[in-house]
C-alpha cells in the first residue's frame, strides 16, 4: 500500500542559471533514508496559454530548446512572478512572448509535469486574440517566431512530440475539436 513518505532535514537548495536544483532527504517505507533531485523553487509556478486567433488559429511560439537541441513549437507561457496571480502571469507571458492579448481567457486546469518537479503548471485557453501595437516584448536570451497554425496541426504536433505541454491540450482538447468544426 502506497504511503507518504516523512520529510527531514537536510534539504539543499542550489539556484542553477534560471532553474533551481533541491535536494530533499526522505525517510523511506522500510525505515531507509534516501536524497531525491528535484527541480524548480518549491511553491513555483508556471502559466501556458493556448491562444486562439479570432480566425481561430492557434498563437505558437516557436524555439530553439536547449534540452531537446531542436526547434520546438510551444505554447506562451513562463514563469509567474512571486506575488503575481497565475491569470496575470499567463497574461503577461502571452503578450511578452507573442505580441498578442486575449479577447477571453478561462484556466483549463493545472498539474505537476513530473513527480520530480516542485512546481505546478496552469494551462488557459484564450481567444479572440489581437496583436498589441507594441508587439513583443522579449527578454534577454529569448528569441521567438510567433506562428499562426489551424486547431487540427495543433493536436497533431501535441501527439507527437512537437511541444512541451501537451497536458495543456488534453485540457482543452473538447473545446478545441469544437472550434475547429464551427
Amino acid at each position: 500500500m502506497a504511503e507518504a513518505w516523512k520529510r527531514i532535514d537536510p534539504t539543499v537548495t542550489v539556484p542553477a542559471s534560471y532553474r533551481t536544483i533541491i535536494d530533499k532527504t526522505f525517510i523511506l517505507p522500510d525505515g531507509s533514508t534516501h536524497v531525491y533531485t528535484t527541480l524548480h523553487p518549491e511553491g513555483g509556478m508556471s502559466a501556458a496559454v493556448i491562444a486562439l486567433t479570432p480566425d481561430r488559429q492557434v498563437i505558437i511560439a516557436r524555439q530553439f530548446r536547449p534540452g531537446t537541441e531542436r526547434i520546438m513549437d510551444e505554447l506562451p507561457g513562463g514563469g509567474i512572478e512571486p506575488g503575481e496571480d497565475p491569470l496575470a502571469g499567463a497574461i503577461r507571458e502571452l503578450a511578452e512572448e507573442t505580441g498578442y492579448v486575449p479577447g477571453e481567457i478561462e484556466l483549463l486546469g493545472a498539474s505537476c509535469r513530473d513527480g520530480y518537479s516542485n512546481a505546478r503548471y496552469y494551462y488557459y485557453l484564450a481567444t479572440d486574440c489581437v496583436l498589441r501595437p507594441k508587439g513583443q516584448a522579449l527578454d534577454e536570451h529569448e528569441y521567438i517566431d510567433v506562428v499562426l497554425m489551424t486547431i487540427p496541426a495543433f493536436i497533431a504536433m501535441a501527439k507527437h512530440d512537437g511541444m512541451s505541454d501537451p497536458a495543456a491540450v488534453l485540457f482543452a482538447y473538447d473545446k478545441l475539436v469544437a472550434y475547429s468544426v464551427a
